[in-house]
């Protein structure tokens, strides 16, 4: 066990909550990788895809053409023409073409009937073009014949097409395809459409710590969620232009490292890692900004600059994994599951993007199982976050919850439950000495009896009795605290401030009823004080308390003189 575990064999709870996050994420990694695998080996994919029927040819500047093998690269501005052949399908029912093309110029045609077309002319062919993906309505007259695709390579990019090329029904589109039978598929727009709609919220929610690092989380999920589904050409069936479909995957690529270090920065203690992860944010915010500056004067497209952005989030990547790697003194278990997180989709992103480099030819199962690694690693992400602020909320709330507690003790009595010394006086600062307000200022008298003849235990069930009868007795509003041994208060609010005489009766009469019951005196009453105050008075509520006291005790002097056995009796303890 290395250091970095070494805390958590000391607290079980944390431990079984790592270990069940692990088996979370194998669980959805074995999921992820078989939905891959099916996708591409046990769904209808095959019986739509028409790739490997297609003939390519080359076309030569004077009109002629010869025949091209599959796996040929062209040179830079070669045009080409691919022949697709269409099944003759049953004529009720519409069928889509659907291919991945090379955004520099794509026409597609049936019998010299243009039926799609797109061309980036304006832009210099030295530039890197990226791919977009092409649906085609087929007309129901060319079910039976074939479908003509023509293309104008650049160096950059010197194959005709990426992916499959597949003829399918309308109803049973691509899109629909992936809804009925890909998981990665609904994930992606499901998680996109939430952390949007989280986006929007907190946007217009005052920016608290947590506020701005939920935020930071919704930026980074929606980023990385719009550019997987560009990326796996998912994107395009629903932004019909193949420009502003290219400015949101590969802008929100160069986006979406900026809210991921920033939500570092925010989490970060540690006041050098702090700057490090802000500065970095910073940096990768103005590589964006300056990205989409270039593309829109057309001098760099998105795709030439993305070496220099992949080698940006390589040597970010390190650094975060280094920090994740080396935590700073003990932690509590949401920040570990946070680190987890952390440390698999900064290396996932790391695989992602030198795949992208030594990968020439990828299959269409590679390409699946990389997207589901990219997926489970945005989704382990997602839970350690999800998970991390769960426990966050409940440790807070019990901290919460034991502050004010211990708030509560220390301005109540721990035996009665009444406001206690400090308490009587936390309460008087709060009066509006603009207002009237009067207090009561009492003495129990035969505790003493109690103590001696029964017991202290006896004692406090008395004490507990008296405050019973003082909450029945003030009514609401009213606040009554104990103190001392045998003293209490009564602080009545100034719609109260004549009810002093009545409540005095009612406390006595309830004393006196008290007589002959277990644990109670001989004779059980008690000796009252009062103080009224009134607006037109500049007396403070000690000035007042103190009146309550001296009253209180010449009320004492007059019980123990119409008392004298009592008050003078030394009691023996009863055996």
């Amino acid at each position: 066990m290395g250091p970095y575990d070494q805390w958590l064999a000391d607290n079980p709870a944390n431990r079984k909550a790592l270990h069940l996050f692990g088996l979370a994420a194998l669980v959805l990694l074995l999921l992820l990788l078989f939905n891959a695998w099916y996708v591409v080996h046990g769904t209808r994919y095959s019986e739509h895809a028409v790739t490997s029927a297609v003939t390519i040819e080359l076309l030569r500047d004077d009109g002629s053409w010869e025949a091209a093998a599959p796996d040929r690269k062209f040179s830079a501005g070669s045009r080409v023409r691919l022949h697709v052949p269409v099944p003759a399908h049953n004529p009720a029912h519409q069928y889509t073409l659907a291919f991945t093309a090379i955004r520099a110029y794509t026409r597609v045609s049936w019998n010299g009937e243009v039926l799609a077309a797109y061309d980036e002319s304006h832009v210099s062919r030295s530039h890197n073009f990226g791919s977009v993906p092409m649906l085609v309505e087929i007309p129901q007259k060319a079910l039976g014949s074939s479908i003509t695709i023509e293309e104008e390579l650049t160096g950059r990019n010197p194959r005709p097409f990426l992916g499959d090329i597949l003829v399918m029904p309308t109803k049973m589109s691509y899109t629909y395809y992936l809804q009925g039978e890909d998981l990665l598929f609904v994930i992606y727009h499901t998680l996109l459409m939430i952390s949007l709609c989280a986006a929007a919220v907190l946007l217009f929610t005052r920016k608290t710590l947590m506020v701005k690092k939920g935020l930071a989380i919704a930026l980074f999920v929606a980023s990385f969620d719009l550019w997987s589904l560009g990326y796996h050409h998912m994107l395009g069936f629903w932004i019909k232009s193949p420009y502003l479909e290219s400015l949101l995957e590969y802008g929100s690529l160069y986006f979406l490292p900026a809210p991921f270090l920033y939500y570092l920065y925010l989490s970060e203690k540690d006041g050098h890692r702090r700057k490090i992860y802000h500065i970095l944010s910073l940096l990768f915010l103005a590589l964006f900004a300056a990205a989409l500056f270039l593309e829109s004067l057309t001098l760099y497209t998105l795709d030439d600059i993305l070496p220099l952005l992949h080698i940006s989030i390589l040597c970010a990547g390190l650094l975060v994994c280094r920090y994740q790697l080396r935590p700073l003194g003990k932690e509590k278990i949401w920040n570990v599951l946070v680190r987890r997180g952390i440390l698999i989709s900064s290396g996932a992103a790391a695989l992602v993007t030198v795949q992208y480099y030594f990968t020439s030819e990828p299959s269409l199962l590679h390409i699946r199982f990389m997207q589901a690694l990219t997926t489970w690693a945005l989704l382990i992400f997602v839970l350690s976050i999800t998970l991390s602020f769960c426990y966050q909320f409940l440790a807070q709330s019990t901290e919460a919850q034991q502050k004010k507690a211990a708030l509560h003790l220390a301005f109540h009595d721990s035996l009665t439950g009444l406001l206690n010394h400090a308490g009587i006086f936390k309460a008087a600062d709060k009066l509006d000495p603009k207002k009237p307000y009067s207090l009561l200022f009492m003495d129990l008298n035969g505790l003493k009896e109690v103590n001696d003849l029964q017991g202290h235990l006896s004692g406090d069930a008395f004490i507990k009795r008296m405050a019973d009868i003082l909450r029945s007795s003030a009514g609401d509003r009213t606040l009554c605290g104990r103190v001392g041994g045998d003293e209490f208060v009564i602080l009545f609010p100034p719609e109260k401030a004549e009810t002093l005489q009545p409540v005095m009766e009612k406390i006595q009469n309830k004393l006196a009823s008290l007589q002959g019951q277990p644990h109670m005196p001989k004779d059980p009453s008690a000796s009252f004080g009062w103080s009224i105050h009134t607006p037109s008075q500049n007396t403070s509520f000690e000035e007042h308390l103190k009146e309550a006291d001296d009253r209180m005790y010449q009320a004492k002097e007059a019980y123990r003189k119409s008392h004298p056995l009592e008050a003078r009796r030394i009691f023996k303890r009863e055996k």
